[in-house]
């Protein structure tokens, strides 16, 4: 298995790829159909299904959550396709739970070759497992999620039904990360999910409940050769309202034209935002134990949505250092918002995700 962790995961994808390599483009909007593109999409390269959410116990203390499951393609085609050994894919996952209140932050990651049966990914519908690790659709679109570490002592077993439709992020579902035509990724998301459940901390089981997000991309290649990494945002008002943001970035910390994002509102159909429709502006830094440096809380404006406000972590550190997926070290953590639109307060939380702060964008978690 160690022989495999330099070359696995689907940050070879951030590389170019020649001519002749046989796997799938993001060229054009996709054709979707569901429940099948809730499904896996064997001919891209790299594929995920990504949750994040702020929930809250009895006693209304918050805590945020990050489950996410990872397809990486090897090879188009399985090696000794009728053996239980055969390998085709590289497929993990990560875990990790922000206890506000404790201000602890625990994190897991799961790896699997998929040999003997230790990986089960449908192409038909939203049916992922990685050993005891599992998400799935259920027939009413809720989504059941169950993960589990005993030696970090975290865990969770939650059900996210959707409170809105899905969301197709860019062009149809096309969501483009630089000029050059591939590097770009399908892209959708549930923006609003009623969550209840439970999460485990030092064996504890603790009821909680409150909003989660669901992204779900597919890609070869999202990204160019010269971005450095990027910063994602995805916020839920109390309004009602979503905005997603995705600032890709430059050498020199300059926004590459690419980046974009959406504003979904409680009502109506969602708004594509250009690069130039929205400044992301850092406002502080965290500097981790190692010596790695974060951007830490943000401005946001959109002036042709008259909005403005800021973005806060609810912890500082809620870095995830991982170990055997090839070492990655990024940002995923849960946070705030406070801010006007049209002259009236809005306010409510969310996730940011930062990458290439602490690692080469190869090591990246999102494309």
């Amino acid at each position: 298995m160690k022989k495999l962790l330099p070359i696995l995961l689907f940050f070879l994808a951030t590389s170019g790829l020649h001519a002749a390599d046989p796997w799938a483009r993001a060229m054009k909007p996709w054709s979707w159909s569901f429940p099948r593109d809730h499904g896996a999409h064997p001919e891209f390269k790299t594929e995920w299904w990504y949750l994040t959410g702020n929930l809250d116990d009895e006693n209304g203390n918050p805590y945020g959550y990050e489950l996410t499951f990872f397809r990486h393609g090897l090879q188009p085609v399985a090696t000794q396709p009728d053996s239980a050994w055969s390998i085709r894919d590289i497929s993990f996952a990560h875990l990790a739970i922000t206890d506000v209140r404790s201000r602890r932050f625990l994190f897991s990651e799961k790896l699997s070759r998929g040999a003997l049966g230790e990986v089960e990914i449908s192409q038909k519908d939203m049916q992922v497992r990685i050993a005891d690790w599992t998400l799935q659709r259920k027939t009413d679109s809720t989504l059941t999620m169950s993960a589990s570490d005993p030696t970090t002592g975290i865990g969770l077993d939650l059900s996210a039904t959707p409170l809105k439709p899905l969301t197709f992020q860019g062009e149809k579902g096309l969501s483009r990360k630089s000029a050059t035509p591939g590097n770009a990724s399908h892209y959708y998301s549930f923006t609003r999910l009623q969550t209840t459940g439970q999460l485990e901390l030092g064996g504890k089981k603790i009821p909680v409940k409150g909003l989660s997000w669901f992204d779900h991309e597919f890609s070869t290649s999202a990204l160019g050769e010269d971005q450095e990494g990027w910063d994602w945002f995805c916020l839920q008002f109390d309004s009602g309202d979503e905005l997603m943001l995705y600032r890709m970035r430059n050498p020199g910390n300059r926004t590459d034209p690419a980046s974009s994002g959406t504003w979904i509102p409680a009502r109506g159909p969602s708004l594509p935002l250009k690069s130039s429709d929205f400044t992301i502006t850092p406002i502080d830094e965290w500097k981790t134990a190692s010596g790695a440096t974060y951007p830490s809380g943000w401005k946001i404006s959109i002036p042709s949505l008259d909005f403005t406000g800021e973005v806060q972590p609810l912890l500082l550190d809620q870095e995830l250092q991982l170990k055997r997926t090839a070492k990655i070290r990024y940002w995923e953590g849960a946070c705030r918002f406070t801010g006007n639109r049209s002259g009236k307060a809005i306010s409510g939380r969310g996730y940011t995700e930062l990458t290439g702060y602490a690692s080469p964008i190869g090591q990246g978690m999102k494309e």
